[in-house]
């Protein structure tokens, strides 16, 4: 795909062209101006859905890619985007050229008559007996800012200067939301006030919420600080309540206690759930009616992007498809489900049909896979500031391991270049540590190896853990203190919300998850208007508090070797420091490594674990087999 196209630009070039008819030339000025329009909502966030927008989206998007641009003074920001969207638009090309070429040998009344067969294995799996209540706080962060500073209120204000966490509503009328860069809401909201976080005030007041949702369900699963969820079936029972009448108490215990408003939405499963907690945003309860047909019907209009999970990647991919809404998913079946390896054939079902999980429950401790402290800058290329840095963080990881009480045996440093592409650098040792003293000089090891580097983002990461709450057995347990004991047993509260292991994930979820972990990273270059102050860094609560970790396999393999920070996946008790890193390289760089593999084709391959391969074949890649004709 071309750079994306200025309209000037793409009519001059079009009237340049003489041969062409009137209407040939009309869908080429249209063409350019759609791949304008699809470059420019690269641009909206995970959040572009939330609640109490008043502008059009697309105007939004095009003030957002023109402010990112920064023509005076190129950002780098905006050419990261170009690239990515670049190579997003390719893989879309991919995935359309590839469905024509299974098409072309598909018997299509079968396909669609297995698609059927499997949409009705998937209905019946539907469980409407729960009832899941999804409840979010109002503009958590900029309302527990109002009752810091009430000259707040009634304003457009943003909490967070480098980037914000979130918008107050009178901000949002104008676009403004979460994980945007300050200087963009600037752009949007001139007149927007930019606070400082205050992360002791959300923890407290997401504690005091807590407090009553769990009066409600003893098996409470917080999403976030702000956010969670709650199976009222068993007290609508015992209290002889309607769900209405329950979430309606629920909110005004909430507004009580804390001052502070909740929206809910009340359905049969958590994603439904989700979806309705935004329908009557902010301070409101939407309930869905508990029957298949009024179910069906609400998903068919309904765009994809506002499935949970659905980003803006899934969204593109789809569209190249033929899918705006969960209902095109039916009418594309046979497409689908011929792409399924890439796209998850089941998961497009369950959208459509409204069918999700209704389980409700705390996460559990040993499903954490790591802890990690992250830290966002302007650019840094002193190598001493950036080794005190390493420094820095390494003693911030330690106060989080000693309040989580867990340990662990393999450290990774992360850092991202200036030029947006992320690095990381790992290295297992034989025993589990948690202290600053043992982590740090692991790390500026790895660190010192990549210099000279220029950075904007720097984070160290312990992983392959060891949950220090679990009293030893054996020998080991027997020379432990009773003190000790005692304070291993003490409270699992805030545990971390389990997530599906993603090993098997269709290409599409992976792809998803790696552009989400681009979103916040918008900070700006160091000679640009309304960047964070030198010392200001935009690093996240608290994990216990945040509770959004992915889970780990059930099973203990990873005790044997290390874990890849990437894929998560166990690399075997023999892997090296080295097998590791370049493991970790491939997962980060696997699609690059694709395409240079079809220029020259090798005639040895590395596994995952770093162990010689044997000779691949002369089909090349499974990439490169994918792709041919």
């Amino acid at each position: 795909m071309p750079s994306p196209l200025s309209k000037d630009k793409g009519k001059a070039e079009i009237q340049d062209d003489s041969d062409l008819t009137e209407e040939e030339k009309a869908a080429l000025a249209a063409a350019a101006e759609a791949r304008q329009r699809s470059f420019e909502r690269s641009f909206a966030g995970p959040s572009v859905g939330k609640a109490g927008l008043v502008r059009d989206q697309t105007e939004i998007n095009k003030v957002i890619a023109e402010a990112s641009k920064l023509t005076d003074n190129p950002n780098r920001y905006y050419q990261n985007q170009v690239r990515k969207d670049k190579e997003l638009t390719e893989k879309i090309e991919w995935y359309q050229a590839k469905r024509d070429e299974l098409m072309k040998m598909a018997n299509i009344p079968r396909l669609e008559a297995e698609a059927d067969r499997i949409l009705l294995e998937v209905e019946a799996t539907r469980d409407i007996s729960q009832t899941i209540v999804h409840v979010d706080m109002d503009a958590f962060y900029a309302s527990v800012e109002v009752q810091r500073d009430p000259t707040l209120k009634g304003k457009a204000f943003g909490v967070g200067q480098g980037v914000l966490t979130t918008a107050s509503y009178e901000a949002r009328k104008f676009g403004c939301r979460s994980g945007m860069a300050g200087f963009i809401a600037k752009k949007l909201c001139p007149h927007i006030i930019l606070t400082k976080m205050h992360f002791d005030l959300y923890i407290a007041a997401s504690k005091a919420v807590r407090e009553v949702l769990l009066q409600y369900d003893e098996n409470l699963m917080m999403a976030s600080l702000d956010e969670g969820y709650l199976n009222i079936t068993p007290y609508m029972s015992t209290h002889n309540m309607s769900a209405s009448d329950t979430v309606a108490q629920i909110r005004a215990e909430v507004e009580a206690k804390t001052q502070l408003t909740m929206s809910a939405g009340i359905a049969p499963n958590r994603m439904l759930a989700k979806i309705c907690s935004d329908k009557n945003k902010p301070n409101g309860q939407y309930e869905m009616e508990f029957e298949r047909s009024v179910i069906t019907k609400f998903m068919r209009d309904l765009p994809v992007r506002k499935i949970p999970g659905f980003g803006r990647v899934t969204e593109r991919c789809l569209e190249g498809l033929g899918v705006e809404t969960c209902g095109d998913i039916y009418t594309h079946r046979a497409e689908l489900l011929v792409m399924d390896h890439w796209f998850g054939f089941r998961g497009l079902c369950k959208a459509y049909l409204g069918i999700a999980d209704n389980n409700v429950a705390p996460g559990k401790r040993e499903e954490r896979r790591s802890v990690g402290v992250e830290r966002t800058f302007r650019d840094k290329v002193d190598e001493e500031d950036i080794l005190n840095e390493v420094a820095s963080i390494a003693e911030e990881l330690e106060k989080d391991l000693e309040r989580l009480q867990y340990a662990g045996k393999t450290v990774t440093v992360k850092y991202k270049l200036h030029t947006f592409e992320n690095k990381t650098r790992a290295k297992s040792v034989g025993k589990y540590i948690s202290t600053s003293k043992e982590i740090l000089p692991i790390a500026l090891e790895l660190m010192k190896r990549e210099l000279p580097v220029r950075i904007r983002l720097l984070g160290i990461r312990l992983s392959t853990l060891k949950d220090l709450t679990i009293v030893d057995k054996g020998i080991k347990g027997f020379l432990v203190s009773p003190s000790k004991k005692r304070a291993a047993g003490g409270s699992r509260t805030g545990t971390p919300v389990p997530t599906e292991n993603d090993d098997d994930s269709p290409e599409l979820i992976r792809m998803e998850e790696e552009d989400e972990a681009e979103v916040l990273d918008m900070t700006l270059d160091d000679d640009q208007d309304g960047s964070p102050a030198p010392n200001e860094t935009l690093t996240p609560p608290p994990t216990s508090a945040l509770g959004k970790r992915k889970s780990s396999e059930n099973d203990k393999s990873h005790l044997l070797g290390p874990v890849c920070p990437i894929c998560s996946k166990a690399l075997g008790a023999g892997t090296s420091n080295i097998g590791l890193n370049e493991h970790i390289d491939w997962c980060l760089n696997k699609d690059a490594i694709s395409e240079a593999s079809k220029k020259s084709p090798v005639k040895k391959a590395r596994l995952e674990n770093g162990v010689q391969a044997k000779k691949a074949k002369e089909k090349g890649t499974m990439l490169d087999w994918l792709k041919k004709k």
